[in-house]
């Protein structure tokens, strides 16, 4: 019988235009979905909802991602606009 150990890892999240990094303690083979679940159940049915994705020091990940010692795990929103279409908006403005 193995004894899983217990780590650190981060979860940023943005919250009405401000980021916040909290630090949480996990056991060993946890999921990147269940760390969400009981950190923040409104972002854990967000997430459920797809309206949001997860990561991993910028990298996208699964939500069975399990997540290993001094992770940083993500929280993303959707692009309310793709970057091509942000430039042409931009452009029209200033013309």
């Amino acid at each position: 019988m193995t004894n899983k150990h217990n780590f650190t890892v981060k979860i940023l999240h943005f919250k009405k235009n401000k980021v916040y990094i909290n630090e949480i303690e996990v056991a060993e083979g946890t999921k990147a979905i269940d760390i969400i679940e009981s950190f923040d159940r409104d972002i854990f049915i967000q997430i459920k909802k797809n309206n949001l994705s997860l990561g991993v020091f910028g990298k996208p990940v699964s939500d069975n991602y399990i997540v290993k010692d001094n992770d940083r795990v993500e929280l993303y929103e959707p692009a309310l606009l793709d970057a091509r279409e942000f430039r042409i908006s931009k452009i029209k403005k200033s013309s």
